[in-house]
């Protein structure tokens, strides 16, 4: 008797204890899904997302625009636009032409540059020079002549014609414009004064005077003032048809013998 006892409040404690754990357990679960929500976002109710609808759209409405038909402009005849008359060349006064021909002063057209001795010797004056000897010198001289045109003698009433482009310009026979001794390159070569003579200051500078009449008579005598003529002729040929002149006419003088 005693032993079923036993028996039976063992097998009632197994039942409690496991209708204590079965409790335990559902409070367990029921915990951690109360602390799961609070740990988390609150849960809200999501709504489904509406469907879009397709909503049926009226088909397009064509309408036929009628096509522009081009205009056709009749081409407007080109007016024909009168050349530009032409204003005729104005004719050269023949004041800046005296003016500019004046103010050329000498017209440079020709040079020569030559080389001369001279022997010089002075006169005796008395039985003494000639018997011991007299002063005399060898000079060696070089210098240039220039010859052209002196256009200050130009007339402006006699000497120049002016018609429209057209100019006759009578000029002044050419002639020697100067002349000198180049000192650097001339010099006395050799000089003699006899015994007991005095010498001539004067005796070099008659010698560099002759020198230069030397070289004045030498470019004559080749033809200085028929270079110079033509040499003249060609630089205001030039010149007058730079201002605008058609028709040039030079005249040269004849020089004077």
């Amino acid at each position: 008797m005693n032993r079923r006892r036993g028996i039976f409040i063992f097998l009632a404690g197994a039942l409690f204890i496991g209708l204590l754990a079965a409790v335990g357990f559902s409070a367990f679960r029921l915990g951690q899904q109360t602390l799961a929500e609070r740990q988390g976002n609150p849960t809200e109710e999501t709504l489904p997302s509406p469907t879009p609808s397709i909503i049926a759209q009226p088909p397009p409405i064509i309408t036929n625009t009628p096509t522009a038909t081009p205009t056709v402009t009749p081409t407007r005849e080109p007016t024909a636009t009168p050349s530009p008359t032409r204003k005729p060349t104005p004719t050269p006064s023949p004041t800046p032409i005296i003016v500019s021909i004046t103010e050329l002063g000498r017209l440079e057209t020709t040079e020569f540059a030559m080389r001369t001795v001279i022997d010089l010797e002075k006169d005796p004056s008395n039985l003494w020079e000639k018997l011991v000897g007299t002063d005399k010198l060898m000079l060696i001289a070089e210098g240039e002549v220039v010859a052209g045109f002196d256009l200050q003698k130009v007339d402006e009433k006699k000497d120049i014609e002016v018609q429209g482009t057209t100019v006759k310009i009578t000029l002044p026979p050419p002639e020697i414009l100067y002349s000198r001794i180049d000192n650097e390159k001339t010099y006395v070569y050799e000089r003699q004064t006899g015994l007991l003579v005095k010498q001539d200051p004067s005796l070099e500078s008659r010698a560099r005077l002759l020198a230069e009449k030397n070289l004045v008579e030498w470019a004559e005598q080749r033809g200085i003032y028929q270079k110079a003529e033509v040499a003249g002729r060609a630089y205001l040929e030039n010149f007058l048809r730079s201002l605008g002149f058609t028709d040039v006419t030079i005249e040269v003088e004849e020089k004077e013998l």
